[in-house]
C-alpha cells in the first residue's frame, strides 16, 4: 500500500517537473530571441572594463606561472604559455603523474577500440614547448604567501592557474566499492573491460549519482557503447540494459539535447529509470537502493562514482563549494587576482568536461600573454558546449 501510494507521489511530481520543463523551455527560447541584443552589448561592455581596468606595467622581470594538473584544460594552458612566454618567463605544469591520460577514450578502451599505450603521453614532451614538467604530489596552496608545497619542498609563483580537476571518491557511496564498476579512471576501466568480455546474460545497469561528475555525456554513451558492442558479440538478445538518473524525464523539443538523447537510448531497446536518486548499494542482494524505497536489481552494475574536488583544495580552503573554487566567468581568475581555476575544478554552471577545460585554458593564457607582454586585448571565455 506504501508502495503504490510512493509511487503515485513520483508520478504526480515528475508530472509537475515535466511541465515546468517544457514551459521553461518555451520562455528560454522566447528569451534567447529577444535578449541576443542585450547579450551582445553586455558583452562589449564587460570587455570595455577589462581594458579601461588599470594593468600592472609591462614587467622586464622574469616571472613565475605554475599550473597545476596535467589534464586536458592544464596541457592547454602549459603549452601555449610555454610557446608565448617561454623564453622570456618560467613556465612549470607540476603533476603527481609523469604522463598525461586522455580520458575521453575511456569508453573506447572499455570496449577494446583503445588500448592504454594509445591514450597516454609522456608530460615531459612539453619540454619541447619551453615549459618545465615537475612530477610531484602537491600536498598543499597557500595562496597568501604564493607559493604552492609540494613533497620536495615549497615553490613560489607569480601566477598560479589551478587545474586538478575532480577526484572519483567511491567511499561516498555505501556499498559502491563492494558492487560497481565505472570506467572514470585508468585502471578502472581496465577492470570493466575484463568483467564485460566474460559477461554472457543477464541484466546491466547503467547509473548517475546525485551531484556533479566528470563528463556528463559519458553514461549516455555507455549505454550505446554496449548496445553495439553486445551487437557485434552477436548476443544482445542475451543482454538487457537499463540506465538510471536522479534528473527528472527530460521534457520539450525533439532536438533538445536531454530529449534527443532519452529517444536515442529507447530505440535502442534501452529502459530509462528518471528520478532515481541511488542513496546505497546491496552488493549481496545485488540491488540498487533510492529514494522513497524504490530498488533495482542487476546482474552488472556500470555506476559513475561520486566526484568531489581535489583532496589538496580541500586541505588548502579553497573549496567554496561541492563543484569546486568560485572563479569570475568571464576570465577564470579566483578571489585571489594572481591565480586562476580551470576546468573540473572551476565552480561554473557548466558541463566539467574536457572540451570545457580546453576553452578555459585558451583565455587564461591569451590573457596573461597579454598582461606580461603588453600586446594584444584580453578576452573573455564564450563556451561552445551543452
Amino acid at each position: 500500500m506504501l508502495t503504490s501510494f510512493m509511487e503515485r507521489i513520483k508520478q504526480i511530481t515528475d508530472t509537475w517537473v515535466s511541465f515546468l520543463l517544457q514551459s521553461a523551455a518555451k520562455f528560454g527560447n522566447e528569451l534567447t530571441k529577444e535578449g541576443r541584443e542585450d547579450q551582445r552589448l553586455w558583452r562589449q561592455q564587460r570587455l570595455r572594463d577589462l581594458h579601461f581596468t588599470p594593468s600592472k606595467p609591462v614587467t622586464t622581470k622574469r616571472q613565475k606561472i605554475v599550473i597545476l594538473g596535467g589534464g586536458s584544460g592544464g596541457l592547454v594552458a602549459a603549452t601555449q604559455l610555454g610557446s608565448n612566454l617561454g623564453k622570456d618567463h618560467d613556465v612549470i605544469l607540476i603533476d603527481r603523474r609523469s604522463q598525461h591520460i586522455f580520458m575521453p577514450a575511456f569508453l573506447f578502451l572499455m570496449v577494446g577500440q583503445r588500448q592504454p599505450k594509445d591514450i597516454v603521453r609522456n608530460l615531459k614532451r612539453l619540454e619541447q614547448r619551453n615549459v618545465q614538467v615537475i612530477q610531484s604530489e602537491i600536498e598543499g596552496i597557500d595562496p597568501k604567501r604564493q607559493q604552492v608545497l609540494l613533497d620536495s619542498g615549497p615553490i613560489f609563483y607569480d601566477y598560479l592557474i589551478i587545474s586538478l580537476g575532480m577526484r572519483t571518491a567511491p567511499e561516498l557511496l555505501p556499498g559502491f566499492a563492494e558492487a560497481a564498476q565505472h570506467s572514470w579512471e585508468l585502471e578502472a576501466t581496465l577492470r570493466l573491460r575484463e568483467t564485460l568480455e566474460s559477461f554472457e546474460e543477464g541484466r546491466i545497469l547503467v547509473g548517475v549519482p546525485p551531484g556533479p561528475y566528470r563528463c556528463p555525456p559519458a553514461p549516455y554513451e555507455a549505454q550505446w557503447m554496449l548496445d553495439s558492442y553486445f551487437h557485434q558479440r552477436g548476443m544482445r538478445d542475451k543482454v538487457k540494459i537499463e540506465f538510471f538518473t536522479p534528473a527528472p524525464e527530460p521534457a520539450g523539443e525533439d532536438r533538445t539535447p536531454a530529449v534527443w538523447m532519452d529517444r536515442q537510448s529507447k530505440k535502442r531497446g534501452i529502459q530509462q529509470h528518471y528520478s532515481f536518486s541511488v542513496q546505497s548499494i546491496d552488493a549481496q542482494r545485488k540491488v540498487v537502493k533510492a529514494l522513497y524505497g524504490f530498488e533495482l536489481p542487476y546482474d552488472l552494475l556500470f555506476l559513475v562514482p561520486p566526484h568531489q574536488p581535489s583532496q589538496v583544495l580541500l586541505d588548502s580552503s579553497l573549496v567554496e563549494t561541492g563543484s569546486g573554487i568560485r572563479v569570475d566567468y568571464d576570465t577564470l581568475v579566483t578571489r585571489w587576482g594572481n591565480v586562476y581555476c580551470i576546468g573540473d575544478c572551476a565552480d561554473m554552471p557548466v558541463s566539467k568536461s574536457g572540451g570545457v577545460a580546453h576553452q578555459q585554458a585558451e583565455v587564461v593564457a591569451h590573457n596573461l600573454t597579454v598582461e606580461l607582454t603588453g600586446e594584444g586585448e584580453p578576452t573573455t571565455l564564450r563556451l561552445h558546449t551543452l
